[in-house]
């Protein structure tokens, strides 16, 4: 069953709209009809069971059937310090750290850094990133 990450309110037996990256991804890449079954979460905690009920050309709504109190986080909190790197490096390092539990991640710069965050157009490479750790929440 695929499991996603939903930052929505969740509740049983309410309707969700599903949020545009969860759609895209069970609608159109994993191809699910209505009918199909999905695990959301939202990082408040717990997951919660889904089924897809109806699919349109842009959104999706799925009904919420129940909850699973399951605390997947780890019983304790690891912040890592990451010295920056440019590529698909820097992905790896977010994805397998997410993967072993990491709590937060501190970007660090050092005198042999490969790039350094200065500007606003920084801000789409920690959007990216941000996405990494949720793929691999999702994975995990």
């Amino acid at each position: 069953m695929s499991r996603f990450y939903a930052d929505i309110p969740l509740a049983i037996d309410t309707n969700v709209e599903l949020p545009e990256m969860v759609f895209h991804h069970w609608t159109r890449v994993l191809r699910a009809k209505v009918g199909d079954q999905a695990t959301l979460f939202n990082g408040v905690g717990g997951e919660y069971e889904v089924e897809l009920t109806e699919i349109n050309k842009k959104d999706a709504q799925a009904r919420v059937l129940s909850f699973n109190p399951i605390d997947r986080t780890e019983p304790y909190f690891v912040t890592l310090g990451q010295v920056m790197s440019k590529g698909d490096r820097m992905d790896y390092a977010i994805q397998k750290s997410t993967e072993m539990g990491v709590g937060e991640i501190q970007l660090l710069t050092s005198e042999r850094c490969e790039m350094r965050l200065k500007y606003d157009r920084d801000q789409k490479k920690i959007d990216h990133w941000q996405q990494v750790a949720i793929a691999a929440c999702e994975q995990c």
